[in-house]
């Protein structure tokens, strides 16, 4: 009886699989595969009604303002300037801003895009009471390999020493006196 009920789990699972690839292939954005299940949960986080994320097709150019600068809140991911600047020029219901991903949410529907290194920089530096310079910037669509749901690599051979000669990275450091990461539990509404 065990094993029967094993085959049945495995022809439901095989179906659910079918299904969800069925409806990639017809690019309807739900919940997806791989990362897309944790980018919904992410934005849920802030927008709970939000139910499908989806990535930017082209890259978002916009001015962040004086006022903007002046109007935003520090270590909010929400309300920071680039944040302020982004949902003015959208007329987006809301913006999450993180050290490395932007989501420009509209009613129930998020759009992913990445942030280059300098306008990660001025997020670091606004929330460390810096100041956003005000200017132009430019959110990112995300590039083939930072999409959801793509699987980099092969999950065999892997080392946990980082291989036969130590790791391959130096020692871990994490930026401090910014924001929460937008994957921890600690992120504050």
């Amino acid at each position: 009886m065990l094993s029967h009920t094993r085959k049945q789990i495995e022809e439901e699972n095989l179906k659910l699989e079918e299904d969800l690839m069925s409806k990639k292939s017809k690019k309807k954005v739900s919940l997806g595969l791989g990362s897309g299940r944790n980018a919904v949960a992410i934005v849920q986080k802030f927008f709970p009604e939000v139910n499908a994320v989806e990535d930017a097709k082209s890259d978002l150019h916009l001015e962040v303002t004086p006022k903007d600068n002046a109007t935003a809140q520090r270590r909010s991911h929400k309300t920071c300037a680039m944040a302020v600047a982004c949902k003015r020029k959208e007329e987006a219901d809301g913006v999450i801003i993180s050290l490395t991903t932007a989501y420009v949410v509209k009613g129930r529907h998020a759009v992913r895009y990445k942030l280059p290194e300098n306008v990660s920089r001025e997020v670091v530096s606004f929330d460390r009471n810096g100041g956003f310079e005000p200017g132009e910037y430019t959110l990112k669509a995300p590039s083939v390999f930072h999409k959801l749901g793509h699987v980099t690599g092969s999950s065999t051979n892997r080392t946990t020493n980082g291989g036969v000669n130590g790791p391959k990275h130096g020692p871990y450091h994490s930026t401090t006196n910014v924001r929460t990461a937008l994957g921890s539990r600690m992120v504050a509404q």
